[in-house]
């Protein structure tokens, strides 16, 4: 037993408990030592210098499932090498990551703000979008319409802050690409926005109303990929529904009914272009 201690004294010396050690041992990570003719493990330089080695990899940040494949071949520097380059990638996102939330929560203790409703945080989705349409047009779209652009910010944080689908995120990126290469289009759509903000100066019972979300179905339906992003939207499905529910909840009764209606009239240009009878695009 001349050098050799043994696992009491192997997780103390190591700073290891006796649970990690036997587990290190079933799943390969340390192999089995030697026993005494009672039975014990006995350790030795091997054992310590390998549990050295595990402690300090664990401690750089890598999991013992990349450990053991790094053990593997304890020689194999090109491998470990490649694993730390890894490794820091990922300590590197989550750095930036840690140093922007920390930024979001000096910016809402300096505003002293007493709640967190989604409208005081950033959405990732909604800078995507943003970055993807050109800092003119989302300067453009705020100016114009300053209420449909923060209720978009809402929508943008509702679709982060759920698993809605997976289809969400392409559809909007999809919906601020074709913005971004189609500007006469896009501003006509900013245009409809003004004139959605204009409702809440009405009763809910103004012809207006109605006549405004024609006008924007026909619109919408006239461009056949906004047309298709409505429809695989999956618009009249229960999940849209809560989200649209969640969406136009705080706005007045007159908005409320334009959504209402411009659903039902955009259902009823979708059914038409599916079953055949396609508009011509207006101009």
């Amino acid at each position: 037993m001349e050098n050799k201690i043994k696992i009491s004294d192997f997780a103390k010396l190591t700073g290891t408990t006796l649970k990690s050690i036997i587990y290190y041992h079933q799943i390969g990570l340390l192999q089995e030592p030697k026993r005494s003719p009672g039975g014990y493990r006995l350790y030795g330089p091997a054992e310590l210098t390998r549990m050295r080695l595990i402690k300090r990899l664990k401690y750089l940040g890598l999991d013992l499932k990349r450990i053991k494949e790094i053990m593997g071949d304890i020689h194999n520097h090109r491998t470990l090498w490649e694993v730390l380059q890894s490794l820091r990638a990922e300590l590197l996102s989550e750095k930036k990551s840690l140093e922007e939330r920390v930024l979001k929560i000096e910016r809402l203790l300096s505003e002293d703000m007493v709640c967190l409703d989604e409208d005081s945080l950033e959405s990732p989705t909604f800078q995507k979008m943003a970055k993807i349409l050109g800092t003119d047009q989302i300067e453009n779209y705020a100016r114009t319409c300053p209420e449909i652009y923060n209720q978009q910010q809402k929508l943008y944080g509702i679709i982060d802050d759920f698993q809605w689908s997976e289809y969400y995120h392409d559809a909007f990126r999809a919906l601020a690409e074709f913005w971004n290469t189609h500007p006469e289009e896009y501003q006509i759509a900013l245009d409809f926005g003004a004139c959605i903000i204009g409702l809440d100066q009405l009763s809910e019972d103004d012809p207006e109303i109605e006549h405004l979300a024609r006008e924007t179905s026909e619109f919408i339906g006239s461009i056949p990929l906004l047309a298709e992003l409505t429809q695989q939207f999956g618009l009249f499905q229960p999940l849209q529904r809560l989200r649209n529910e969640m969406i136009i909840d705080v706005l007045p009764p007159a908005r409320k009914k334009y959504y209402q209606l411009y659903e039902q009239y955009i259902n009823s240009e979708i059914g038409q272009q599916t079953g055949g009878k396609r508009k011509t695009k207006r101009r």
